[in-house]
């Protein structure tokens, strides 16, 4: 019994020092691109979207689980017009409840409206679900990521659950800063990687770490 508590000891703090070296991690990375002007955001913006919309994953998608950026974060807005306008079905994040996360179909670009927090979302009105087993890529948002394909969320682990129990068989692509970028990140059982990264700068794709 004495040896079970002291190995359990010795879990506990083995993950209390891995949620510290995340906490961390994340302030840093945030900060970072908080510092970010608005302008390089949007150049640096252009050239990721174009990237990736040069790639056979975005070429071959029919439906596509986006997010609605925030002010500090790479510009989505661009990306869900050109998905709408090539007829691509596009899907926005909608919280359920606590640690769940539903997509929600966005028809057209002035469907969106200011949300909880500012945040756009989907008009209530005209809000229909878009099946999680039907999406064949996730831009993927987060704090950091590294060349292994991992990833750094915002801690709540929405993403995670659903990529791994909802949409297991999407493809997974993070746009994100150089500046996001990490020698490593620090990672538990749970935490899921992206397939492929992509910044201003660079592509790092799954095909190197297979």
């Amino acid at each position: 019994m004495r040896m079970f508590r002291r190995t359990n000891r010795r879990n506990m703090g083995a993950a209390a020092e891995i949620q510290n070296e995340k906490k961390k991690l994340r302030a840093a990375m945030l900060a970072a691109r908080r510092n970010l002007t608005a302008s390089y955001r949007e150049k640096a913006g252009r050239v990721m979207i174009e990237r990736l919309c040069a790639t056979e994953w975005f070429q071959q998608a029919d439906a596509l689980f986006l997010y609605a950026s925030m002010p500090d974060e790479v510009p989505l807005y661009p990306l869900m017009a050109r998905c709408l306008a090539a007829g691509k079905r596009v899907g926005l994040p909608w919280i359920t409840g606590p640690g769940s996360m539903d997509v929600v179909n966005l028809p057209a670009m002035d469907a969106l409206v200011p949300g909880k927090f500012g945040i756009q979302t989907v008009d209530p009105a005209r809000r229909t679900i878009l099946p999680a087993d039907s999406i064949d890529l996730i831009i993927v948002p987060g704090a950091a990521f590294d060349d292994a394909g991992n990833r750094l969320g915002l801690g709540a682990g929405y993403y995670d659950r659903f990529m791994a129990e909802r949409a297991p068989q999407a493809h997974r692509v993070a746009l994100a800063f150089e500046c996001q970028m990490a020698a490593r990140i620090p990672v538990e059982p749970h935490d899921q990687r992206v397939d492929c990264v992509i910044t201003e700068k660079r592509m790092v794709s799954d095909e190197i770490w297979r």
